[in-house]
């Protein structure tokens, strides 16, 4: 081995502690990318897998009774390779064990699977037998969440008529990998059954024998999908079809869409804090290890030693270290992406669905946390190729200190002894400590930017179900009807109160052109259970023929308070219509638009209708209420407020414990490294110091004061940049991660930020303890004797 290799292996003995430090730094950073992108490559390959197994159609649609000779002129439509016409029902399925009825869904099978779209993936039983109609296969999510085994049997009200399956199979399909609640956009697997049964059957208890209500289409490769949409939305228009859409609007896979967009954020945006905040401490300890190791620079290049030669060892040892990092961050992300696919496994039902490691990946962030970590030693080797061996073997000439602002200003005169040193270097190195104090402010600001989601959705839920939303129970009718049979659901056992809603479907145009197709919610002028709220809580009237649109689509489609909107229909009689825009809501869920009820069936053309009703029903009622609605065959939906917020409660609990350990974790090791790191360079800087200090008579106290003074206040300083930083790191969280669906308020409340400060504090304590134990055990004569 050669001498400067031993020499390196030394280096790296001697200084393990603070190498470790930095490794770890840059282990996190690998770690949170080969942790993001093996999550996204196994929901990529298992998604791409179960479509292509699946048959999983590109373009769907569906309508009210479209008869099944249509199907022939919708083949012919140019870029159609496959259709698979199927007849759908819905209603209420009394499930054994549980009060509240199960939404379900009727789907008919194709009569020869192979041909048909969208087919099942068997995981328990067998598919239906054709021959007997009294058979169904049902979503392997609801089985396992409503305890349903199989051979049991299920009584629903399909459509107004009431049918009995007997369960014969567990299956997954690719229309449901994720299945989003009716209220929230979280699955509630034991109230949502999908059950596929006979084409015949399912025709039957629809009511649409010789007929279909949905659609799916396969393209031929490379055909344009908004032409075919087009098309087919204009046959099926007089059947009262919806308008046709393509797969990245289908529920399921918008889903899916959006968590890998979700990933790939948090793999762009995370992995960099940690790199950029080990390179810096690879610069502090290089330059302080080129700084000690001077008069030994000198002596090799004396003996013949190049430039290049002595500066080489040191850029190894920053590779070293980066290399360190990036191996422990390649198998730390590999377990931490087993865990993540184990999560998503629970909310993505996908047939197969093993953890991926990214070796491509894994390999990219391995070269960049080596290069960020040699990137940082770069100027301290500068320093070694430029010392001449005459200057290097001289003593280092002495600081030069003079008056800086704390003498001229007055201010250390009223100080001790002690403290005015800590001070005073903090003045006169004052890039040491300005990258001290970065280093520390981006931990806080990293748990503050991250904890804040806790307290964000719960405001998001407190917003949605009681303050916009004050209804108990919400049920849906098969048709729109008249206002008088939501009415009529007051009298319903344990109903205290009801309201008649309207909801349909549109198209919204403001006026630049810029359209998204959205619900609109007719409710009640005065409503006291469901009305638009204003940024300050307060309720917004509906004014004339006006609508309210929600704050999100109002910046969607560039239209403001007091300016038009246009609204085209996709139900009823359809039609396109200027109305004005009234005000704009603060709504954190949806694109929405509100208008009067009234207003919105005179647009349609209809009566006095309502599509469904809100309630405010006695928690101890509850029994009877249900076994009442489930009586009512024209009522196919009901909804609890409080089991979807105790859904909403009981997934936070458990995904969030589990990213507030993980959040607090990496932050934690920022401080934790920038305080080590920066407490053992001062302790070897200032031993001999610290040393001489002792002799003449401080105690080891009033040292380690003078030691870590500089850290607490470097810590402290860091404080306030951290959480502006945290504040400004949340908005763009939210601008990242919000969603249609779900839009996440800022809001930074004391739990958040003691939490924050707490493990930011606890970090720097850590660090401080550790080094305490070095400087207790200080040999003032070997430190004393010691040449700097």
């Amino acid at each position: 081995m050669r001498p400067l290799d031993r020499k390196l292996l030394r280096d790296l003995v001697r200084l393990w502690p603070q190498a470790a430090a930095i490794a770890l730094l840059a282990a996190i950073g690998v770690a949170v990318a080969v942790m993001a992108y093996g999550a996204l490559k196994a929901i990529g390959v298992a998604e791409d897998r179960f479509y292509r197994q699946t048959r999983f159609a590109d373009v769907f649609a569906s309508a009210e009774r479209a008869p099944l000779s249509l199907v022939p002129r919708i083949r012919e439509i140019p870029g159609v390779a496959v259709v698979d016409a199927r007849a759908t029902g819905g209603g209420l399925a009394d499930v054994p064990g549980q009060v509240r009825p199960a939404i379900v869904r009727i789907i008919g099978l194709p009569d020869e699977p192979a041909q048909g779209l969208n087919a099942l993936v068997v995981q328990g039983g067998r598919l239906p037998d054709p021959s007997r109609p009294d058979e169904a296969v049902a979503l392997k999510s609801f089985l396992d969440a409503a305890k349903v085994r199989l051979g049991d049997r299920l009584t629903a009200t399909v459509n107004g008529r009431q049918i009995t399956l007997t369960i014969v199979g567990a299956v997954l399909s690719p229309e449901y990998v994720y299945a989003p609640g009716s209220l929230s956009t979280l699955p509630d697997d034991a109230h949502q059954a999908v059950l596929w049964t006979s084409r015949a059957t399912a025709e039957r208890s629809a009511g649409l024998v010789g007929a279909f209500s949905d659609i799916s289409i396969a393209l031929v490769p490379g055909a344009p999908a908004k032409a075919v949409t087009e098309r087919l939305t204009a046959l099926l228009e007089p059947y009262g079809g919806t308008v046709a859409y393509g797969r990245e609007d289908q529920i399921s896979h918008a889903f899916l869409t959006a968590e890998l967009k979700e990933l790939r954020t948090s793999a762009s945006v995370l992995p960099p804090i940690f790199l950029v905040v080990a390179a810096v401490l690879t610069h502090l300890v290089m330059s302080r290890l080129v700084a000690t190791e001077r008069e030994q620079i000198g002596l090799l290049k004396a003996f013949g030693f190049t430039d290049l030669e002595v500066a080489v060892p040191y850029v190894e040892m920053a590779a070293v270290i980066g290399l360190a990092g990036a191996l422990a961050g390649g198998v730390l992300g590999a377990v931490l992406s087993v865990m993540m696919t184990r999560l998503y496994a629970e909310y993505f039902r996908f047939p197969v669905f093993t953890p991926e490691f990214n070796v491509t990946v894994f390999a990219i962030t391995a070269v960049i946390a080596m290069g960020a970590s040699v990137a940082g030693s770069l100027v301290s080797v500068r320093r070694v190729a430029a010392l001449r061996p005459a200057v290097a073997l001289q003593p280092a000439p002495p600081t030069a200190y003079r008056r800086g602002p704390l003498d001229r200003l007055g201010i250390a005169r009223v100080l001790d002894q002690p403290t005015r040193m800590i001070l005073r270097r903090l003045e006169r190195f004052p890039v040491k400590t300005g990258l001290t104090i970065a280093g520390l402010a981006a931990s806080l600001a990293l748990l503050v930017g991250t904890q804040f989601l806790h307290d964000s959705l719960n405001q998001v839920i407190d917003h949605a179900y009681y303050r916009a939303q004050r209804w108990s129970a919400q049920i849906g009718f098969f048709h729109p009807r008249e206002a008088r049979s939501a009415l009529e659901a007051a009298r319903l056992p344990g109903v205290a109160a009801a309201e008649p809603v309207r909801v349909t479907a549109a198209w919204a145009r403001g006026p630049t052109g810029l359209a998204k197709k959205v619900p609109v919610m007719g409710l009640e002028p005065g409503a006291q259970l469901a009305h638009p709220l204003d940024r300050k809580g307060r309720v917004i009237p509906f004014e004339g023929g006006g609508v309210v649109l929600s704050e999100a689509l109002g910046r969607r489609i560039g239209v403001k308070a007091g300016q038009s909107v246009e609204l085209e229909f996709l139900e009823g009689q359809r039609g396109r219509f200027l109305l004005p825009v009234t005000a704009l809501a603060d709504d954190y869920s949806g694109l929405n638009v509100f208008m009067a009820r009234a207003v919105l069936n005179r647009l349609l053309r209809e009566g006095d209708l309502a599509s469904g009703a809100d309630l405010v029903t006695a928690a101890d009622q509850s029994g009877p209420f249900y076994r009442a609605l489930e009586a009512r065959p024209q009522v196919i939906s009901a909804a609890s407020r409080d089991d979807t917020v105790q859904l909403w409660r009981r997934t936070m609990a458990r995904t969030f414990s589990i990213s507030i350990v993980f959040y607090l974790g990496f932050a934690g090791a920022i401080a934790f490294g920038v305080a080590y790191n920066m407490g053992r360079i001062t302790l070897a800087e200032r031993s001999r110091d610290l040393a001489t200090l002792q002799v003449l008579g401080f105690t080891r106290a009033e040292c380690a004061y003078i030691l870590f003074g500089e850290l607490a206040l470097a810590g402290l300083i860091a404080a306030p940049v951290g959480l502006l930083g945290g504040q400004a790191f949340a908005h763009g969280l939210v601008a990242a991660y919000s969603r249609e669906e779900l839009r996440l308020p800022i809001l930074i409340t004391a739990r958040t930020l003691g939490l924050s400060l707490t493990a930011y504090a606890a970090a720097i304590v850590l660090a401080a303890l550790l080094l305490v134990r070095r400087l207790w055990s200080l040999d003032l004569v070997s430190v004393l004797k010691t040449r700097e």
